[in-house]
């Protein structure tokens, strides 16, 4: 399941987490949740911080930041689909929105598991709803001009960008090729995949 903020979850959502049988959380954020009450199922991070990576931070487009994300950190997404593939389903991933860092993650593995691109992007663009009403206050506590014109281009609705990055690093590498060569668990990735496909 993609998803956002999970530790932000009501008291509800937190035994929905439950209920549903999820059995793993992977958090994608850069970091902890502090005062805030575990989550009820197991968690592990692999943090995604993107301030380490300045086309990440600045965010010149969506497309250039997605591909510094997946380059940067392909070492972060091989073992966060590892992680997933290894879980007994239901699992659970998320960032602090569930597009951008948590939306590579998913469309990797939709990509691995031969979903038709249309169907990725519509599946990204699930967050934009979301992402648009929760974002007022965000934009409102920019500290600049330069600083709203950045956040301004983060909430930008990704019509096919996560599909044209799929696509330019297949054209590269190949996602499977990155991620079993970030350290992936090729057993781990086949068994996603074929729960993806069933």
């Amino acid at each position: 399941m993609r998803a956002d903020s999970l530790p932000s979850l009501t008291a509800a959502g937190r035994q929905a987490l439950v209920d549903y049988g999820v059995s793993l959380v992977v958090n994608l954020r850069e970091s902890a949740f502090e005062g805030l009450e575990p989550l009820p199922v197991p968690v592990v991070r692999q943090p995604i911080d993107p301030q380490l990576v300045p086309v990440v931070w600045e965010w010149p487009t969506m497309r250039e930041a997605y591909l510094g994300m997946a380059d940067h950190f392909r070492d972060q997404f091989a073992r966060a689909l590892t992680l997933l593939g290894d879980a007994e389903p239901p699992a659970a991933v998320h960032c602090a929105g569930g597009r951008d860092r948590t939306g590579i993650a998913c469309g990797m593995a939709l990509w691995l598991a031969g979903v038709e691109p249309d169907a990725i992007a519509a599946d990204h663009a699930m967050s934009d709803p979301h992402l648009a009403e929760s974002s007022a206050d965000w934009l409102a506590k920019a500290a600049d001009e330069g600083e709203l014109d950045r956040r301004r281009r983060i909430i930008q609705p990704p019509g096919r960008t996560l599909v044209e990055v799929l696509e330019e690093i297949e054209r590269r590498e190949g996602i499977r090729n990155l991620l079993l060569g970030a350290g992936a668990d090729k057993a781990a990735l086949d068994r996603l995949v074929a729960r993806l496909q069933s």
